[in-house]
């Protein structure tokens, strides 16, 4: 009797570990306190089993209902103080969970952050007190970390970190690896300028762009990615020249061709003088026909199209579409193509404004039409009563709004109507052509063209 005593005891004094479930619904009603309790009893049981990526799971879902009631310095404090796992895929998921919420805090509370003046720490995570500069640092270091198992990482597919990370929609083969993944997120962050010093930004003049555009993966492997002395965009650089690299000695061809064409998309952002991006283009030019044969080559045809058609010279939108066809007629199906068709429609797309002046007379060129890919305009003019809507104007704005025009449309006789050829325009350009307005008789008019 006293043997099944004591069982019945122990089996009252068992705990019971709370659900994901429990957690959702504790979540729906509010209790969030409870709801992080409960996130945390998972996670102890998950660690005492050995089950890491349950107690990865539960972490991350802890700091997220800790984020919601204590905000996100208390948080990401939480979440750098407690124990990791030590397996790979945890602590490469806790990196990239740390980084991006510390990145996410920067954006949340960028005003705050900015009239911050910079304090030493000694290495304690102290958000409340961190500038913008100290915040990037440090999402720069945690991305470092990771970024030293690469190797390792380079044999699981992106897809492995799915229900942790936004897994990326490109095709397969373009960015398969959690390798690639992880590349990619610390590109993103060394290249916003949002997170560089200001002589960073403005001293961009003096990198060595031609090396910066060619890439140097020996050069690169001696670049320290976690100093924030270094440029952030040499940083970039170096990321992109290993992965480069180990793709092309890999023979995968199209994400060998996909970390070439994020730098130079990337540096076409950073750097805006036209010769700059002239050697980008020129860059991109050289290394496309070593990839025509891979279904990739069209969207860096696009890429190829799109920084052509922002050049600022003459022709461009003609090559732009050329270049833009070419890759839709190579691989129509797959997504660079349908990008390449889609600059196509744009290019090919009819647009017009009108501008004219608040006061003129008949047969004066009177109306400036800014046309493009447009054979005509049909014009009408609404003559309006000048007195009455002075009368009943209860603002400075006399002239009719846009639903008083579609009842103009709608309803109103044109005091006059006239249509307009207009020049053809093969460059694919804007140009200007000017109207004159037929005999009227004086007043006030709206008008209208379609």
């Amino acid at each position: 009797m006293k043997k099944a005593a004591v069982s019945l005891l122990l089996a009252a004094l068992a705990v019971t570990v709370p659900t994901w479930k429990d957690v959702d619904r504790l979540v729906s009603e509010q209790k969030l306190e409870e709801a992080s309790r409960a996130a945390g009893e998972i996670r102890a049981a998950a660690k005492r089993s050995g089950n890491e990526t349950e107690e990865t799971r539960a972490l991350i879902r802890e700091v997220q209902l800790r984020t919601a009631l204590h905000g996100y310095e208390t948080a990401v404090r939480f979440l750098k103080e407690e124990p990791w796992p030590k397996g790979l895929r945890s602590r490469t998921v806790l990196n990239l969970y740390y980084a991006r919420s510390l990145v996410v805090y920067s954006q949340a509370y960028g005003w705050e952050i900015g009239q911050r003046e910079k304090v030493d720490t000694k290495g304690v995570v102290d958000l409340k007190a961190w500038t913008r500069e100290q915040i990037f640092a440090e999402a720069a270091r945690a991305f470092a970390e990771a970024w030293k198992e690469r190797p390792a990482l380079g044999k699981e597919p992106a897809a492995s970190l799915a229900e942790f990370v936004d897994t990326n929609t490109y095709p397969p083969g373009v960015r398969p690896t959690v390798r690639d993944a992880l590349a990619y997120l610390f590109v993103e962050l060394l290249a916003d300028s949002a997170g560089w010093r200001p002589d960073q930004s403005n001293e961009l003049f003096t990198l060595d762009f031609p090396a910066l555009v060619e890439g140097n993966p020996r050069a690169s492997a001696g670049v320290k990615l976690d100093d924030p002395s270094v440029h952030p965009l040499l940083r970039m650089g170096a990321v992109l020249d290993d992965l480069e690299a180990w793709h092309a000695a890999r023979g995968e061809r199209e994400a060998e061709l996909e970390a070439r064409l994020e730098r130079l998309r990337r540096l076409h952002a950073a750097f805006t003088q036209a010769p700059d991006r002239q050697a980008i283009r020129k860059d991109l030019a050289s290394r496309l026909p070593a990839f025509r044969s891979v279904p990739w080559w069209a969207m860096g045809q696009a890429e190829f199209a799109e920084m052509t058609r922002e050049a600022e010279k003459p022709g461009n939108l003609v090559r732009a579409r050329a270049l833009a066809l070419e890759g839709e007629k190579a691989f129509p199906g797959s997504v660079g193509g349908r990008r390449c068709r889609s600059i196509v429609a744009g290019i090919e797309a009819p647009s017009w404004q009108l501008a004219a002046m608040a006061s003129d007379s008949p047969r004066r060129r009177s109306v400036e039409v800014t046309h493009r890919n447009l054979p005509a305009l049909h014009f009408r003019a609404y003559a309006l009563d000048l007195e009455k809507r002075l009368a009943s104007a209860r603002d400075y704005n006399l002239l009719p709004a846009y639903r008083e025009l579609n009842e103009l449309v709608a309803s109103g006789t044109p005091a006059a109507s006239w249509s307009v050829d207009l020049p053809p325009t093969p460059d694919y350009a804007s140009h200007r052509t000017f109207v004159t307005l037929p005999a009227m008789a004086p007043g006030l008019y709206a008008v209208l063209a379609s």
